[in-house]
């Protein structure tokens, strides 16, 4: 009976502890849940949350209670480095939980900053079990996910009464193997100074973000100005896109640290700085090639093709996906490659270190070789550390203090408007140069319309000694005609007649064309016209060389062939012309007729070669001097006397006027809209 009552006794004690423990799950954390002490000390530091929480993965709306028993969870950090994830992973969504004690009464009921440091995916904040704040849209799978990074200060406070539970629903479905880290950061801090810091961040970022993009899109459409108002300063163009990709990366990469709020904006505010980032290396590089070197050199292609190559293989890790095994709709099938690291980072550097090398290579030579401006690149270059060192400790030393925003904008900006100095004096000088070749052109062209002038004069003087009508006889038909290559032609055609009856026609041509050629010309026109009747041939010719001679017009001669006709007998001399080809009517062949002789004007009493021939009617004679056989075409080939002998058998039984237009005409077909480059006389007499 005795023992009966002792074991009564103790049941009943055991029921009352356990009536007296239920209630207190109700206020307290389950005994062997760790709680965090805050203070002040720590809220002020920023540290209060720092450290290991319980996390489990899954989703249970239950484990946003504070009466929840999650003592078998385990302890992880909340940012999910890498390297320390939890034993049971991460799989894309799960729950994070701390427990929180507030004995210092100078933080009760105290409104604090609940500031997120770091977020790529979406959270739900619970306080006590309520629901608090919804950063982004928290999801089961990818589908339902919109991450969204809160860089603003929240409100959040706590009572003294009891423990307190801070909860976080998180999900993150676009991670993958390579992520740094998959998960969030939150801190607590003081509410007002935190609101002012973020304040402050926001407005000196803005600041400085709008001056600089202000300052470089200033200077990028100044320049680009230039370029499109005179496009071969090619330089310009460059600094411009150098210029303005600078802008754009300063604009992107505070973008980026203030106001990016998800991992969209962030992967795609990061391929713009990216690409700029290459713009503005390539672009600058190409400026100084294009300032101190005539054309680009060989080398500038490699920076080229590595840089294309470079962005080819970045963006390209950037937009890869791949399937994902296992769960594929918890995964929704697909991963995000956030990849910019091992292979991507190296090839960045390298290149980077490399183009920057160059650059500096390029000034230093430019500076050595001392090309004009070179210098103010150098000081350019070299005035961030002046601005910064030399004239940072001489205001110090004076007492006084530089704005570190103002300095680090006149430290950066001091490198540009130097280059832009440079290309304004650049541009001065060029239009001063410009200015000077206008005059010049405007002087030169008053000089060669005088000239102009002067060689049509001398041409209608030129036209005017030659005989404008052929000789009238009864036993031949005469046809003349020359075409000028230039205003002066260096051709001559002429002829005298006896009283009896007996032709002596001259043909010539005078080396070169122009005024030169022309005075020849007139001199030859004058010893001709003025031989005597009865004079042979020879006789002549050496005469008139004689007077060339005497002119002393430095490589100035003349060639002719003199050709009398006496009834149907034909003498020929010649003085270095071309062959001259007689078509006989009755075999119905082309006779080729080649004369040595030197030309008029060297040699006195140099040697020449005398013919005669006989004429039946029918027969047709052709002289022509050699611009006609050395037509050239299109390929550069010339006309050549085989060709000119085979127009002239084709035509040769005709009148002499047709026989001239199908010779010149075959020679405008071959020169295929050629310039003429030399004077071509034609003279064609058929013996009736």
């Amino acid at each position: 009976m005795k023992h009966k009552v002792i074991l009564t006794f103790h049941l009943i004690l055991a029921t009352l502890g356990c009536i007296c423990q239920t209630p207190a799950q109700n206020d307290e954390p389950v005994p062997g849940t760790p709680i965090r002490i805050l203070t002040l000390d720590a809220v002020e530091a920023g540290t209060s949350l720092q450290g290991a929480w319980k996390y489990h993965p899954g989703d249970n709306p239950q484990w946003a209670s504070p009466t929840f028993n999650d003592a078998t969870w385990e302890s992880t950090d909340t940012l999910l480095l890498q390297d320390s994830l939890p034993e049971s992973g991460w799989e894309g969504i799960g729950w994070f939980r701390v427990h929180l004690s507030v004995p210092d009464e100078q933080l009760q009921n105290m409104p604090l900053a609940l500031q997120v440091t770091y977020q790529v995916g979406a959270s739900e904040i619970y306080l006590n079990g309520d629901l608090i704040y919804k950063f982004g849209t928290v999801g089961t799978q990818k589908g339902e996910e919109e991450p969204y990074w809160e860089r603003d200060p929240q409100v959040i406070s706590f009572s003294g009464k009891t423990d307190h539970l801070i909860a976080v629903r998180y999900s993150n479905f676009s991670f993958n193997e390579s992520a740094i880290m998959f998960g969030f950061g939150l801190k607590l801090a003081p509410l007002n100074p935190n609101i002012k810091r973020r304040i402050t961040v926001v407005n000196e970022g803005t600041t400085i973000q709008m001056v600089w993009t202000a300052v470089a899109v200033f200077l990028m459409l100044q320049h680009l100005l230039l370029f499109i108002f005179y496009p071969r300063a090619r330089e310009n163009l460059y600094f411009a896109i150098s210029t303005g990709s600078i802008g754009a990366l300063v604009f992107l990469t505070f973008q980026f640290i203030l106001f990016a709020t998800s991992v969209t904006q962030i992967l795609f505010l990061f391929r713009l700085l990216f690409c700029v980032y290459v713009l503005m290396f390539l672009s600058g590089l190409l400026f100084l090639y294009t300032l101190f070197y005539q054309k680009l050199p060989k080398l500038s292609w490699l920076f080229i093709i590595g840089w294309i190559l470079t962005v080819c293989v970045t963006l390209f890790n950037l937009d890869f996906t791949e399937r994902v095994p296992g769960n594929l709709e918890l995964f929704d099938q697909t991963k995000i490659h956030f990849n910019v690291g091992g292979a991507e980072v190296l090839l960045l550097f390298i290149f980077t270190c490399l183009t920057f090398l160059e650059m500096a290579r390029v000034i230093i030579v430019a500076i050595f070789k001392k090309k004009d401006g070179a210098w103010i690149f150098g000081l350019g270059s070299l005035s961030p550390f002046i601005l910064t060192f030399v004239l940072g400790d001489i205001v110090a030393r004076a007492g006084y203090t530089i704005n570190w925003r103002m300095g680090l904008l006149a430290s950066i900006l001091a490198p540009l408007f130097s280059m832009s100095v440079y290309l304004a004096r650049n541009f001065s000088r060029t239009h001063r140069k410009l200015e000077t070749e206008v005059l010049e052109r405007q002087l030169l062209e008053a000089e060669n319309t005088r000239k102009t002038e002067e060689l049509e004069e001398a041409r209608k003087l030129q036209v005017s000694m030659l005989p404008q009508t052929a000789p009238q006889l009864p036993n031949l038909d005469i046809v003349f005609e020359m075409h000028t290559a230039t205003e002066v032609g260096g051709d001559y055609y002429d002829y005298n007649l006896t009283d009896d009856g007996q032709l002596t026609l001259a043909i010539g041509d005078a080396t070169g064309h122009g005024t030169n050629a022309g005075l020849v010309v007139s001199a030859v026109k004058s010893l001709f016209k003025t031989s005597a009747p009865d004079a042979g041939n020879l006789e002549t010719l050496e005469r008139i060389s004689q007077g060339v001679k005497s002119m002393n017009l430095k490589r100035l001669y003349m060639a002719m062939t003199l050709a009398k006709f006496n009834g149907n007998k034909l003498t020929l001399t010649a003085a270095g012309m071309p062959p001259v080809l007689i078509y006989r009517s009755d075999e119905n062949l082309v006779e080729e007729i080649l004369l040595e002789g030197m030309p008029l004007g060297g040699f006195i009493g140099a040697e020449r070669e005398e013919a005669s021939y006989q004429l039946q009617s029918g027969d047709t004679v052709l002289f022509m001097s050699d611009g006609l056989p050395e037509m050239l075409n299109p390929e550069n080939e010339m006309l050549d006397y085989p060709r000119t002998k085979a127009a002239f058998e084709e035509v040769a039984d005709q009148s002499p006027k047709t026989i001239i237009d199908r010779i010149f005409k075959v020679s405008m077909l071959w020169a295929d809209g050629e310039p003429q480059a030399d004077d071509i006389t034609l003279v064609v007499i058929k013996v009736k």
